[in-house]
């Protein structure tokens, strides 16, 4: 009876587990990619330029960046599950006042959010390694799928949310806070077992090693990381903007948008399960670019509703390109501790790189009176990730020992 009750009991955690990675996950985009089709709200009632616009998207990418190095040192002191509960609390706070009043206000709350999102990016790799270690592929998988949805749904929803005159452009920015809620309660919920499972409530060993800096495959991992934020993040911010100078109203860019977005889901559940099942993950690295490429390359060339199909082309190479890089923090490393340093190392200086997107392509769309320079330049990283994603995709796992060399996987 005691054995029956106990069975129960774990699945009953389980179970919260998998809607906390659901949640959690929905909360990682969501909040982000509501902005982009907001900005021509917001824009002219705060009358901010393009440059101001591009930094909105441009903080949460820097927080990425400066705050990843320091969440396996908090996470090792606190669990993962309690800083991951912290984190929610710190989302919710930001998505709600970012909408409150003028710009100062606006970009403090992207500050927070961003914070938050960067404890979820590194944590959620790991969290998922150590309570799923034969689904890794699965997992990641329906992790991955959850945040394409929402992030697609936010894009999607958000002009007609703020058209509506009770509802406005705040408010479509402040609804997003509902997914954070609901993951504090699961998170809450799952407390007693966070406590007591040393499986779950794993503590990350911080200790930086200077191997992993020395690593080919560790920075492959982290420039293949970098580059594949970098444009979706970019278009994000921009892709409304882009839409609207071919003829597309408000609405239909919002829209649009999702449906690059939904290109994500697919292959963001099966690219894990595939790479997962592969020697390497050569072929499909280079892949994930070339979709990149060509789909941009549609983007750039036609102005009818005939550019769904390569914004769904795009949306494909997003979805591998950001699958594969979540994969590597597990393929190519050997433990879990290796696993969140990889995960910080990618994140933190990957995202710096992203960081750049929004506002470089924005200041060059405003100085050049148009959008064929900045896709000319997303394109040219579409192009770089193909190449970096032959190298991170070989068969071997970093070292973070004192030699910091590439050991062959066997």
């Amino acid at each position: 009876m005691n054995r029956s009750n106990t069975n129960t009991q774990k699945r009953y955690y389980t179970f919260l587990l998998i809607l906390a990675i659901l949640f959690i996950a929905a909360t990682l985009r969501s909040p982000l990619t509501s902005v982009g089709p907001l900005i021509p709200f917001f824009r002219e009632e705060l009358d901010v330029s393009n440059s101001m616009v591009g930094l909105v998207n441009t903080l949460p990418l820097l927080a990425f960046g400066v705050f990843s190095s320091l969440v396996p040192k908090i996470s090792s002191k606190f669990g993962m599950e309690l800083t991951l509960l912290a984190a929610m609390f710190m989302l919710t706070v930001g998505i709600f006042i970012r909408a409150l009043s003028g710009l100062p206000l606006l970009l403090f709350g992207t500050v927070l959010l961003g914070m938050a999102i960067a404890f979820g990016n590194v944590l959620m790799p790991g969290l998922i390694k150590s309570s799923f270690p034969y689904q890794i592929g699965l997992m990641t998988g329906i992790y991955s799928v959850s945040m394409n949805i929402f992030g697609a749904l936010a894009s999607g929803i958000s002009v007609p949310i703020a058209s509506v005159p009770s509802f406005g452009w705040r408010n479509a920015m402040q609804i997003w806070s509902i997914l954070s809620l609901i993951a504090i309660v699961i998170l809450l919920l799952r407390l007693p077992a966070a406590r007591s499972e040393k499986k779950v409530f794993v503590k990350v060993e911080n200790k930086a090693s200077r191997g992993i800096f020395k690593s080919k495959i560790a920075w492959a991992v982290t420039l293949f990381m970098g580059l594949q934020s970098f444009i979706p993040y970019s278009l994000f911010t921009w892709l409304p903007d882009i839409l609207m100078s071919k003829g597309f109203d408000e609405s239909e860019a919002g829209w649009l948008i999702a449906i690059y977005q939904l290109g994500l889901i697919p292959t963001t559940f099966i690219a894990p399960i595939i790479a997962g099942r592969m020697k390497n993950q050569r072929l499909l690295g280079c892949i994930a670019g070339l979709l990149f490429f060509f789909g941009l390359v549609g983007v750039t060339f036609i102005s009818s509703q005939l550019i769904i199909a390569p914004l769904v082309l795009t949306g494909v190479g997003a979805g591998t390109a950001f699958s594969l890089a979540m994969m590597f923090f597990v393929l190519r490393t050997n433990s879990i501790a290796e696993s969140s340093q990889l995960s910080s190392m990618a994140q933190s200086v990957g995202y710096l790189v992203a960081a750049t997107g929004p506002l470089l392509l924005g200041t060059i769309a405003e100085k050049t009176n148009g959008w064929t320079v900045p896709l000319i330049i997303l394109m040219v990283a579409a192009l770089c990730i193909a190449f970096l994603g032959t190298i991170a995709g070989k068969n071997q796992k970093i070292s973070v020992g004192t030699q910091g060399k590439d050991k062959e996987r066997i």
